[in-house]
Order: C-alpha cells, then structure tokens, then sequence
C-alpha cells in the first residue's frame, strides 16, 4: 500500500489539483430553476429525512409515484446524503459533483492504464477529462449527478472486470458486481455494459482468462436486471415520448454533433438545439478520423474497435427515444457525455500513438496549452450555471429555441418585481410553445395584478385543458381571480380542488376562510 501511494502520489496530487483548480468556483454556485428547483430546493423537508434513503427505491426522480418517467434512486439517495450534513444542501450538493469529478478522472487515469495506454498518455486523458469544458455540465448542474454517478460506477465496473480476469480471486468480481448495481441504479443507460463487456473480451483477446467464477456474471445482470426494471415499473409513470424508428431518424444529428463538441467548442449552451454548423463540423471530424484510421490500417490493433464501441453502445440506445420536453426545450443535453465521450477520449489518445506523438518533444508544451485552453473555455462557459438569470440568459444569447429559458428568465424577472420585462420575456417562451405552463401561470399572476382578470383566466384554463391535475398553486390563483370578478361559487370550487391536491395550500385555505366573511375580499 506504501509503495501504491509513493507512485502515485504525484499523479494523484496533479490530477486533483487540476480538477480543484477548475471547477471548485461551482461549490458556490446556487440552483438554475431547471430540475434542481424540484430536485433539492422544492424537497428538503423530504431529503433532511434520513429514512426516506430507501423509500427513493420505489419512487420515481421526483420522490412520487407515477409522476414523472424518470428513475434515479442512486441520484436521489446521494442527494439525501448531502442533505444530512448542516443547512445548506445546495452548497453540498455542488461539492457532492465536484468529489464525484474528482473520483472519476482519477480512476480514467487508472483504466486507461488498464486499457494498454502509456502512463504518459493515460495521465493526459485523465487531466483531459479534469478540464474539459464538455464535460463542466455534468460538475456544475446538480440534476446532472446522475450522469456523474453513472460515469464513475461504470469506469469502476470496468475497471474491477478487467481486473478480475488477471486476478481469481472473488474480491474484484464482487467489487464489479457492486459496481455495476450502482451503475444500473444511477441510471438506464447502464444496461449497455454487459455488451461492453464482451466486446472487451473480444477486442483485446481475454477470452482465455474467464474462469468457473465468471459465469456467476451473467445470472447476476440478468437477475439484477429483473429487479431493476420491476421496482422502475412500479415507481414512474407511463412514458408517453416517442420511441423507435422516427426518433432515432430524428435524433441522427447528435452523432455529429457530440463529436463537434468534444474537439470544437461548437453550439455550447446550457440548452442547445442542434445547430447546422456543428452538425457539418461533426462530420468533417468524422470523416477525418475514419480517414486516418484507414490510413494506418496496417498498424492498428483489433483492441481500437473498442473504443468506438464505447462511445455508439451509450450514445445509440439514448436516440431511439424523442423526449416530450423536446417540443419546448431543447435538442440534446451536453451532460450526457460525460460517460459517452470516453470513447472518444481513447480514440484520440489512439491516433496520437499512432502518429507517435507523444514521443516528440514538442508534446508537454502542446498538452500544457491544450489543457489551459480547455481550463478557459471550461470556466467561461461553466459561469451559465451560477443562478436562474445566468443560466436563463446563456441559452437566450445562444439562440437556444428554448420555452424553458424564456420562460425562467420572464420567472426571475417577476420574483425581481419588474413586470414588464418578465411579460415580454414570458410571452417569448409562449410564441414557442403556447401550453408551456410555468409560463402560463406567471403571465396569470402578472395580468391579474394589471388587472386584466380575463385574460388570466384564460391563461388558467389553457394549463388545466392541458392537465387538470397541474398544481394546487393555480386553482387557488383561479380562485383568488374569479372571487375578484364576484364570482364566489366559483372561487370556492376552485379553492377546493386546490386543497384536493394539497391540503396545505395556503391562499385556498385563506380564500375558503375570506369567503364566509360577509364583504369579505381577497387580496392576494
């Protein structure tokens, strides 16, 4: 163990100080109102709760049942966790992903190594990963945890499989197995690494190093599997987002463009849409890589097949499906390439062995300002993350076509009291989508203080003809309106469908209480 550390201490100390050094300005960074809002800021009282840690087993990323699609029980557990250390839950959370960073370039360092690349070239991969401002989405929004999960408990999992072919012993095959559970449980996505797996086997030619203990291996992914997918189907709602042949058609345009953005900083927005110009880029890169690797046919060993395996086995399965949120948000999620772009992390750390690059003297100096020109794109960008208007505002000037950010930008403006801004901006994110609701009930409250009563209960009434089921918080706006307009059956009606979804409901259990007062009158 002493001699472990005195090897590795200076790498170790290199790699952490370099991911300290660029990310530690996000431990101050507060919420962006996209996800997190809900996530942490919107269930304390239910994260302080220590119990709760495996009730986040059978409820969906939101902590309900059947409310949303989505399933992060690992996630939601760390979030917990953070929650247990003093008051500030945000200000953990963000340290949380920046420890959580630091863990995975550490251990890319350690699988590269294992993956047959020169400690030269695995230590520039792993300050790579450190710095690179594609994967600063993943370290600065704390809905992206889940993907930092996933990116660590998947290169440990590969780590300790590979490991378990050198070594028969049971330890590194029940530490792959543990692995593999938290990355199936951080996210879906997970259920790739078996393939992965066996097309390591293949690659670099392990077949003859499986022993009798590796077939407990694939009845412990099969049953691991079952369970996974039995506790999913219990805790979230029925997906109605497109999935199959059209979605994937659609979705083609991340191919290129992912790999646009992990050698261009090309269309980096905290929303982005695609974009023409690194759709193009993306394929020329493409091009060009194929190009070379033709070129040096002759001298390329069957392992390089894995590496772009790693990258289309994460990236193919996530464009069969075209999320609802696509219609009012954006195209594609840059945190997602946190695990993906591995693949293209090896690749490229595959060309440069084999145009002997890293032989010349020249390399440091050309790594040292690679990295400082990652380090500066990274700290520029990963300022998008640091409020609600910042963030807002990034996807805005980028010419995001996004509902959401119009839309949180006109919210802050609102809660900021400028009013006539927040409209303009409210009514944006509506031009692009006219049913997005948090918009609706923000340009409501704005129009009933302007006293333009009619018009919010339009914009009501087109949330609930959406979904009637929304939020308490309207019907008791409707309710506030409509007792303005004297309209007291009505306001009653609605103040208890408010108190129907949430007996808690402030201005309902106040405006129930105002209407049994004779020339009583609401003023909310």
């Amino acid at each position: 163990m002493v001699k472990f550390f005195k090897e590795y201490l200076g790498i170790y100390s290199l790699i952490i100080a370099v991911s300290v050094a660029v990310h530690f300005k996000c431990v101050f960074y507060g919420i962006t109102n996209a996800d997190d809002d809900v996530l942490i800021v919107g269930n304390i009282p239910f994260l302080q709760h220590f119990p709760n840690l495996l009730k986040v087993f059978t409820t969906d990323a939101f902590y309900l049942v059947k409310s949303i699609d989505l399933y992060r029980p690992l996630q939601s557990a760390t979030f917990i966790l953070d929650a247990q250390w003093g008051n500030n839950t945000v200000f953990n959370a963000h340290l949380t992903n920046l420890l959580l960073h630091v863990v995975s370039c550490l251990t890319v360092y350690h699988l590269l190594l294992r993956l047959d690349f020169k400690h030269r070239l695995a230590l520039v991969g792993a300050l790579v990963y450190a710095v690179h401002y594609n994967f600063m989405t993943a370290v600065a929004w704390l809905p992206a945890r889940g993907d930092l999960l996933l990116g660590l408990c998947t290169f440990l999992a590969m780590l300790t499989f590979i490991k378990s072919l050198e070594n028969r012993g049971w330890s590194n095959i029940l530490l792959h197995l543990i692995f593999f559970t938290l990355a199936l449980f951080s996210k879906e996505s997970a259920v790739v690494l078996p393939f992965l797996f066996v097309i390591y086997l293949f690659t670099y030619d392990k077949t003859g190093l499986l022993h009798k203990k590796h077939f407990v291996l694939p009845m412990y992914y099969i049953a691991i599997g079952s369970m996974y997918w039995v506790l999913k189907e219990a805790a979230v709602a029925v997906s109605s987002d497109g999935s199959g042949v059209i979605p994937f058609i659609k979705n083609l345009r991340i191919l290129p463009e992912t790999v646009a953005r992990f050698y261009l900083p090309v269309n980096i927005s905290t929303l982005p849409a695609y974009k023409l110009s690194a759709t193009l880029s993306g394929a020329v890169l493409i091009s060009s890589l194929l190009l070379l690797h033709f070129y040096w046919r002759k001298c390329l060993r069957r392992q390089a097949l894995f590496y772009p395996a790693w990258f289309l086995l994460f990236i193919l399965p996530s464009m069969t499906y075209y999320p609802n949120f696509y219609s009012f948000c954006n195209d594609h999620i840059d945190h997602r390439s946190y695990v993906i772009c591995f693949g293209l992390l090896m690749i490229t750390l595959n060309v440069i062995h084999l145009a002997a690059i890293e032989s010349k003297k020249i390399f440091a100096l050309a790594v040292f300002l690679l990295l400082v020109y990652l380090a500066a794109l990274n700290l520029y960008f990963s300022r998008s993350y640091k409020n609600p208007i910042e963030f807002a505002l990034r996807a805005i000037r980028t010419e995001s076509n996004s509902t959401l950010a119009y839309s949180n930008y006109g919210i802050e403006k609102y809660k900021q009291g400028e009013d006539l801004e927040a409209l303009r901006f409210l009514n944006a994110s509506l031009r692009i989508c006219d049913k997005f609701m948090p918009a609706l009930h923000y340009r409501a409250r704005i129009f009933r203080m302007r006293g333009m009563s009619g018009a919010a209960l339009a914009d009501l009434d087109n949330i609930f003809s959406v979904d009637p089921e929304y939020d308490a918080s309207d019907y008791a706006l409707r309710g506030i309106i409509k007792a303005d307009m004297q309209d007291p059956d009505g306001a009653k009606s609605d103040f208890e469908s408010a108190l129907r979804l949430n007996p808690t409901q402030v201005d309902a259990i106040n405006g129930l209480h105002e209407l049994h007062i004779p020339g009583g009158a609401i003023n909310k």
